[in-house]
């Protein structure tokens, strides 16, 4: 089997042949149409070329971009998880591709170095060394097998490298750590699979509203943090909103008495950012949440956001079907909870089965959909639920203040959207098509 085959436009010839030759410098097997004589069944050989490559590797430009040809091998490679766009010439890519991922390398000039012709090197090793992703949920992530492209720009606490986000792409191997920039949020590649959303019948403190369990499909891999968003991480993109301190008030101690109302928990009011940068960023509204992702998101040029009920749930859960990832049973040696200060710098605990930190306790975590007291509208691919109290959120998780119920991966809070709280964070998702 070749690593790549090339499709393009028998006038952008001499392109095509810098790059094949470039690609085998790099050790990495093509197969192209330069060797096809007049005697032999194009259509056959070019199928069997096509089918048994690991990479179909589309140059597009003004004039590919104008051929039937090169857009159904396009068609044939996107089809089976395995195109690999490369525009080579500015030109505008037809609107069936135009959301997939794509290497710019338009006015290259061979340099090895170059980001875009190491990040499309990095994506055909990955297409080369990997199968799609098995469809069902594993039961955890082991280290991603390593790309010879990828350097190590820091480590988890875990020990696991994490290398540089624009060398991810949507073949990248499950359980990849990423960051796409310094300071930013480390993310975590999860597997596409299937759970069951809520609380089971027998969970002692299921609340009426967390269920019944509804099956819910996650499509694709996608990346979530590994850790709430850092004060640090925040305050790199999002200039601090000046607030007046609270007046002193009671706090309230929180209890599960009210377990089967949907009722919001109790809040702290907002006071002034926490001194500790390396501690989750709390006391910002859903809307300031959400400013965040799009600042990231254009700084990045990456596809940020807010992750879904479901998808929160599905990352916490990290195949367990127990009332936490770890068992029935938490304590004081598993998360932050039943405290009276916090929250405290995250990463202290052993992750989940997925590698992320923190899912249980710490803070409550904003999640994109709106609340509603059951799941019948909670779609079943993933997507947040856009039916629901126009004003409140689903948080999720459970904080550092919080009884330890409150901490279960199928328990469910609101807040309001505006509401600023001293236990109330927020963790990223990111899409990698």
């Amino acid at each position: 089997m070749t690593d790549v085959f090339i499709s393009y436009k028998k006038e952008d010839f001499e392109i095509a042949d810098r790059m094949v030759t470039a690609l085998r410098g790099e050790g990495i097997s093509v197969w192209w149409d330069d060797g096809l004589t007049p005697k032999e069944a194009w259509d056959t050989t070019i199928e069997q070329a096509l089918s048994a490559a690991a990479t179909v590797l589309v140059l597009w430009s003004p004039r590919s971009v104008a051929s039937d040809w090169v857009r159904r091998e396009a068609h044939y490679g996107q089809d089976r998880g395995k195109l690999v766009p490369v525009i080579v010439e500015t030109c505008t890519i037809p609107i069936a591709f135009s959301l997939n991922q794509t290497v710019n390398l338009a006015g290259w000039n061979g340099d090895r170095q170059n980001r875009q012709w190491r990040k499309l090197l990095t994506w055909i090793t990955d297409l080369a060394i990997t199968k799609p992703g098995n469809a069902n949920i594993p039961s955890g992530i082991t280290s991603a097998q390593e790309n010879q492209y990828r350097t190590a720009v820091g480590h988890l606490p875990s020990g696991d490298a994490i290398v540089d986000g624009a060398l991810v792409n949507s073949s990248t191997p499950v359980g990849t750590a990423f960051r796409d920039g310094a300071e930013l949020p480390v993310m975590r590649i999860l597997p596409k699979g299937s759970f069951l959303l809520g609380a089971t019948a027998g969970d002692p403190d299921r609340a009426t509203y967390e269920s019944p369990q509804r099956r819910v499909d996650i499509p694709a891999p996608f990346a979530i943090s590994v850790f709430p968003v850092l004060v640090s991480e925040y305050l790199k993109l999002i200039s601090p909103v000046a607030l007046p301190a609270p007046a002193p008030t009671p706090t309230a101690a929180r209890g599960w008495f009210s377990r089967f109302k949907a009722q919001e928990p109790p809040v702290q009011v907002s006071a002034p950012l926490p001194s500790n940068p390396k501690v989750p960023i709390t006391r910002v509204t859903y809307e300031e949440a959400t400013a965040f992702v799009d600042k990231i998101s254009s700084t990045t040029g990456e596809s940020y956001r807010i992750p879904s009920e479901a998808e929160w749930e599905y990352a916490c859960r990290a195949g367990s079907h127990s009332r936490y990832c770890f068992g029935d049973w938490i304590d004081a040696t598993k998360a932050v909870f039943a405290r009276n200060t916090g929250p405290v710098e995250p990463g202290a605990f052993p992750p989940n089965a997925f590698g992320l930190f923190d899912m249980h306790g710490n803070v409550r975590e904003w999640t994109a959909d709106l609340w509603h007291d059951s799941y019948d509208w909670t779609p079943v691919d993933g997507r947040p639920a856009t039916e629901g109290h126009g004003s409140m959120r689903t948080v999720r998780g459970g904080g550092w203040s919080d009884s330890a119920p409150m901490l279960r991966s199928a328990a469910r809070m609101r807040a309001t959207e505006s509401i600023r709280s001293d236990v109330i964070g927020f963790r990223l998702a990111r899409s990698l098509a």
